[in-house]
């Protein structure tokens, strides 16, 4: 296997022959770290019913804050690398109406944490000028990697939602505000059960082996032995037994429906929505939402009276996530639908397709700019070239 750069540092798991049928096997570390992977890219890797099994690798802090169509509960994964293993992080949660904080969470890998319905997360947010990070000579770029568990359709959560922070980190989860729902479980130290709930699919802590009646998805957390490395994601259907007996695993299970079977990303590198294009020229137009040329570092959004100033290399990234998460479904291009939900960059513009129209807007303005499905990857695909920094590339690897 031809390893990304940013993956180098990774444990990946030895040669091995597949598990017997009917089981199927892939390892979450060698998905994120094939050449030709995209950063920030929300793929998915398991389905039941309702819910999914997201993985994301990045290297740099997420440039927008997300709303959810559903709780999403996020497990940042352990890679090998001791350093990339051991690096702190830090989500903020915000009120999408105001844009301020209302709650602030420092996790770790293994360390469970909850973005709930219905407000904005925000890993690793910058402050201005949002310089893109420098990475020291000889070191370069090292990439970690979460599993995300949430839902494929719109999902409120059930009104009895279990939240909780595991003793002693109650400093790491922080309210800003009366009564935020967070969730910090360290899972070396809780018991094993049920950790979460998206509609009736359920996400717990388990010991081998593994036969859940309807079947399940099993991802080992901890272990080096062939039939059980961590990072491992084992596809349990009906009927099937996986006897292995990792120190830690997780399972995703649910009384009405068993797992789909394994998705063709297993198999293949997504597409990218739209080839490079050479560098274009401001303004441009988002529907009715214009972005005009300012500086080398900073274009000026303009819809109605509104105005803002975005920097152009993550709202760079920013398009081109947006024309990913809609247009490529299982690694292959197709035509853009709403999936992505609400995305809001630095300086305040935003991507929308909650009401099922795709949406670009300005925090603050009296109106938003709609954009036909027909259109979406060619206007796209415009506004990225021409607010893209010189030199600029998806592909991060110095």
């Amino acid at each position: 296997m031809s390893v990304h750069p940013t993956a180098r540092t990774w444990a990946l798991p030895p040669a091995r022959d597949p598990l017997p049928d009917p089981l199927a096997r892939v390892s979450l570390r060698e998905l994120a770290a094939r050449e030709g992977r995209l950063e920030h890219h929300l793929t998915v890797v398991a389905r039941t019913g309702v819910a999914q099994l997201e993985i994301v690798a990045a290297s740099e802090p997420l440039f927008f804050a997300h709303q959810n169509i559903s709780d999403e509960y996020v497990l940042p994964l352990r890679t090998g690398d001791a350093m990339v293993d051991a690096m702190p992080m830090l989500t903020f949660l915000s009120d999408p109406r105001t844009g301020e904080d209302v709650a602030r969470l420092r996790h770790r890998a293994h360390d469970l944490i909850l973005h709930p319905y219905g407000l904005s997360h925000w890993p690793g947010r910058l402050r201005p000028p949002f310089t893109p990070p420098a990475f020291p000579p000889g070191f370069g770029r090292r990439t970690g990697l979460s599993l995300v568990f949430c839902a494929s359709t719109p999902t409120p959560p059930p009104s009895d939602r279990r939240v909780w922070v595991t003793e002693g980190r109650e400093a790491d989860a922080k309210p800003y505000v009366d009564t935020p729902p967070l969730l910090l479980a360290e899972l070396e130290r809780e018991p094993d059960g049920v950790l979460a709930t998206v509609g009736d699919v359920t996400l717990s802590l388990a010991s081998g082996p593994f036969a859940p009646p309807n079947g399940g998805w099993v991802v080992v957390l901890e272990g080096d032995a062939p039939d059980a490395f961590a990072g491992d994601l084992v596809r349990v259907p009906p009927g099937a037994s996986f006897d292995a007996r990792p120190p830690r695993a997780l399972l995703v299970t649910s009384e009405t429906a068993a797992p789909e079977p394994p998705p063709r990303i297993w198999d293949r590198v997504a597409e990218v929505p739209f080839e490079a294009a050479e560098a274009g020229a401001l303004p441009v137009s988002l529907g009715a939402l214009e972005l005009h040329a300012r500086s080398a570092t900073e274009v000026e959004a303009r819809l109605g009276g509104t105005r803002a100033v975005l920097p152009r290399y993550w709202l760079a990234r920013m398009l081109y996530r947006v024309a990913l998460h809609t247009s490529v479904v299982d690694g292959a291009r197709t035509t853009p639908r709403p999936c992505f939900g609400h995305v809001e960059t630095y300086g305040g513009f935003f991507y929308d397709d909650r009401e099922g129209a795709f949406t670009f807007g300005l925090r603050g303005a009296a109106e938003v700019a709609v954009v036909p499905a027909e259109e979406l990857l060619p206007v796209l695909a415009r506004a990225y070239a021409a607010v893209a920094p010189a030199g600029h590339t998806e592909d991060l690897r110095g």
